[in-house]
């Protein structure tokens, strides 16, 4: 009942007192004067402002309480939060969650290549005349498909890191857009029920983009865990409207929400909307007329934030084309089952060699024992039959969930933590635009 009654009074005398300043400022270097020639504040200016902060104070947990939003949940992991200082050290075998590695799908693949090159040296330790196959000629073939196949990698890798930069700074333009429309908003004075609006608009627009894109992500391409089939659905937009609901429950109205649920992509509408209201403040003569170049420009940010949608989804809308994703996959696992029989071989001749050596030491041949030689081929071939090829799988997979950055959470985009310091910015842009430090606020509307 206190702040009801101090309310209007408070008000009015900051208003007063920030009339007085800038009837004394007759101009910005006049500010210095003022502040050499202060007086302390009185008792009752000092009572006056301790009632101030306090009714303040009170408001803000007021505003805080209606505000409140159920506890979000935080995500798993950020691909873009990680110290890269470690990158260059050999720290960075020790960084196992969100790298390629902890994808499942790498290790079952190495576990069949070992599996096969045993099988292979176990024949190929059994068959009579064994010792007669090339193995330099199996190692010539297995290097040249290893290079080809890298060679498509490598462009692979290009492609997808260029996708998921384009969609990354396409997002990162929408929210942009949203803070150029507050700054317009601002620089003409409208209304703060049509500037919250718009801000509301727009922060609606990139919670729903961000949810309808990462509703259905998986980890990575290991789990054996299939896409959704027609993300358009009722029933997944129902789900879209519920994470909602949970995570922004006041950011939309009960009868916007009604007719957004009506249309599969409400995150490009809602800049209809916002076009829409624009118009009628310029009829409205909240901001300038249509024939001006100020609404020209508003409109160019409008237009900005719809496009900028349409470049954060393409990820999601194109995709490279079958024939070429699979032609390099079985490229990719052709390598890997080759260059694993040719490891399986060579290592099926070296075995019999290693017996026969140790025969040959237990009589005291030492002129005839090679060891040395044999393990280092040895060695090379286990390099090059078997460690590059599953690195090769690697990089598939790599390439493959920053292609798709909405499908696996590995390479997924933070839209979440973009949006928040979005919402942190419009906030702090509206309390500093709320209180001018030496002039009256703007007002195009007369």
């Amino acid at each position: 009942g206190s702040c009801k009654i101090l309310c209007p009074y408070l008000c009015y005398n900051r208003i007063q007192r920030s009339r007085r300043i800038v009837m004394t400022t007759a101009n910005y270097g006049a500010t210095a004067d003022i502040v050499s020639t202060s007086q302390p504040p009185t008792e009752e200016v000092a009572a006056l402002e301790a009632a101030e902060a306090k009714m303040e104070e009170g408001q803000n947990l007021c505003h805080d309480a209606k505000t409140k939003t159920p506890e979000e949940k935080e995500e798993e992991w950020d691909s873009t939060l990680y110290d890269i200082t470690h990158m260059p050290t050999w720290e960075a075998f020790t960084l196992k969650v969100g790298s390629a590695w902890g994808n499942q799908g790498v290790w079952v693949n190495l576990m069949w290549a070992v599996s096969i090159a045993v099988v292979v040296a176990m024949v190929v330790c059994f068959t009579p005349y064994a010792e007669v196959i090339d193995t330099q000629g199996l190692l010539k073939l297995g290097t040249f498909l290893t290079i080809f196949v890298g060679f498509l990698l490598g462009f692979y890798l290009s492609s997808s890191m260029t996708r998921w930069y384009a969609c990354t700074v396409a997002f990162m333009e929408l929210l942009d857009a949203v803070r150029k429309l507050q700054m317009q908003m601002t620089a003409l004075g409208v209304s703060k029920d049509l500037r919250d609006m718009l801000n509301r608009y727009g922060l609606l627009s990139a919670w729903l983009l961000n949810l309808n894109l990462h509703m259905h992500a998986v980890k990575n391409p290991g789990d054996e865990q299939g896409e959704v089939a027609n993300p358009s659905s009722p029933r997944h937009i129902d789900t879209l409207w519920n994470q909602l609901a949970e995570i922004r429950p006041d950011i939309v109205e009960p009868h916007e929400r009604e007719m957004l649920m009506a249309y599969p992509q409400p995150s490009a509408l809602i800049w209809t909307w916002v076009a829409s209201l624009i118009g009628r403040m310029a009829r409205d003569g909240d901001i300038p007329p249509m024939a001006s170049p100020t609404y020209g420009r508003i409109l160019d940010i409008v237009q900005q934030a719809y496009a900028s949608i349409r470049g954060a989804r393409a990820p999601f809308l194109i995709r490279a084309p079958f024939v070429y994703v699979h032609t390099m996959s079985i490229l990719v696992h052709v390598n890997t089952l080759l260059n694993a029989v040719v490891l399986g071989v060579q290592l099926g001749l070296t075995i019999p060699y290693f017996i026969s050596t140790t025969r040959r030491v237990g009589r005291m041949e030492l002129a005839k024992v090679h060891l040395p030689d044999s393990c280092a081929d040895l060695f090379v071939a286990f390099c090059l039959n078997l460690v590059a090829p599953i690195l090769y799988l690697t990089l598939l997979d790599a390439s493959t969930c920053m292609a798709q950055p909405f499908t696996f959470k590995d390479a997924k985009i933070p839209f979440q933590r973009f949006i928040k310091v979005l919402e942190s910015d419009l906030k702090s842009a509206k309390s500093i635009a709320d209180e001018p430090p030496l002039w009256e606020k703007p007002a195009f509307k007369k």
